[in-house]
């Protein structure tokens, strides 16, 4: 650290007597993207000239700043000064912009790393990793079928090519691609309950069942496949086996959230909402996740609470709670933006129910409130504008079916909670 002060000190002393000195500011940008100041990285990088691109390292370092400052196009102008012979250097420049989101350009730069990049199979399966991000599912599967022709496929290609062929909609395709990934690893939970996942998105329980009973032999000690198992229960209306299911993840993994939240939508929907509150309250204190905070307000407001009693204000700090830590998660900002609108808090109500509008378009319940606000407000235009949007609402639409609405908010909670997230390999 001493050598690096005096390094500072001697570039800080050059630049005092010729402040555009770039080779002066490529230094300092370098020592300060180093000691993590990255804002203090980047006002010396945007100094340099060119200097930047004459090493690949410097231009990532550069484009990683302008990255974390939200310059994305500015950050893929910086790293396509990276020479296509350089490989790694675009290696580098993929991750970094897949780590940022990025994802159609990482992908760009991966396919360029990949015909001299000491792992082409690597750069290749994070090229598809980011074109499956970027929505590009064909391109995703064009490039896992080149890995597989090229050279005997592990079964994380075969998990990503499903996820892909899913999002193609060929999905007797993405059943034979998890199929293999299964006999390629059986001892891997995640393929199975990846499998099984297709199998609840189209109302295929039976066979959703059989799969998990597979890795269940192979994998008797994985709280993931006794979830998910107790989720094709419960799609099948087997509420008191899927209970057992639920409980048993949860004796094997009781630091996590997600068997509290199945638990809690079968006690709901069986009659045992006083159960689920007082189970939950007690877990509240321990948890810092969206999960049990939802669960818990759901749970309160079908115990049959009036708008403005304690009780329901006890749920909204529970939403918010939700909401705090995940921020994304939109079921608990359509939940928090009815209960506002039943105690007439209408401005608070729009502004999350606009938010859970946003982050699930789909959800036609929280249109239908967010219509329902407007024409609270006076606003008829507006309501009747949203009121078009779901023009073929049914009862379950509309958000009168409860116990189906809760039902998919849990099985969004299930797959986000048992998948781990995917991003770019920096290394294979």
């Amino acid at each position: 650290s001493g050598r690096y002060a005096e390094a500072r000190a001697l570039f800080e002393q050059a630049l005092k007597v010729v402040p555009a000195d770039e080779i002066a500011h490529l230094y300092l940008g370098e020592l300060d993207y180093r000691a993590k100041r990255r804002p203090a990285a980047l006002a010396h990088y945007e100094k340099t000239g060119s200097r930047f691109a004459q090493n690949p390292v410097w231009s990532v370092h550069y484009g990683r700043a302008l990255l974390e400052a939200g310059r994305a196009k500015d950050a893929v102008a910086v790293l396509d000064r990276i020479s296509p012979q350089d490989p790694a250097g675009l290696f580098d420049a993929g991750v970094a912009l897949g780590q940022a989101g990025a994802h159609a350009d990482a992908a760009r730069f991966f396919r360029a790393a990949r015909k001299g990049y000491k792992d082409a199979y690597a750069a290749g399966y994070n090229e598809a990793l980011m074109l499956v991000e970027a929505g590009d599912n064909e391109g995703a599967i064009r490039v896992a079928q080149e890995l597989i022709t090229e050279e005997k496929a592990p079964a994380e290609l075969y998990n990503l090519a499903a996820r892909a062929l899913v999002g193609a909609d060929r999905i007797d395709e993405a059943y034979d691609a998890l199929r293999q990934a299964t006999r390629l690893e059986p001892k891997a939970p995640e393929n199975y309950v990846d499998l099984a996942t297709i199998c609840v998105e189209h109302d295929n329980f039976d066979l959703g069942l059989e799969i998990v009973d597979i890795g269940l032999r192979e994998r008797p000690d994985s709280w993931v496949l006794y979830l998910q198992r107790g989720v094709l229960l419960a799609m099948k209306g087997q509420m008191s086996d899927a209970e057992k299911e639920f409980e048993n993840a949860r004796r094997l993994a009781p630091e996590q959230p997600v068997p509290y939240a199945a638990l809690g939508m079968v006690w709901i929907q069986g009659g045992q909402t006083d159960k689920a509150v007082e189970v939950l309250r007690a877990e509240m204190p321990r948890r810092k996740d969206h999960v049990v905070p939802y669960i818990f307000a759901v749970a309160l407001l079908r115990s049959g609470v009036e708008a403005a009693s304690p009780a329901a204000a006890e749920a909204v700090r529970a939403l918010r709670a939700s909401i705090r830590a995940n921020p994304s998660f939109a079921p608990a900002h359509a939940e928090l933006g009815r209960l506002l609108l039943k105690r007439d808090e209408v401005d608070a109500a729009i502004v999350e129910l606009e938010k859970a509008a946003v982050l699930d378009p789909a959800s036609t319940p929280a249109l239908y409130a967010l219509s329902q606000a407007y024409r609270k407000k006076g606003d008829a235009a507006r309501a009747q504008a949203l009121l078009s949007r779901v023009s073929t609402l049914n009862a379950k639409e509309r958000g009168d079916d409860p116990d189906g609405e809760l039902r998919r908010a849990v099985v969004r909670i299930v797959r986000e909670g048992t998948t781990p997230p995917r991003k770019p390999a920096a290394e294979h």
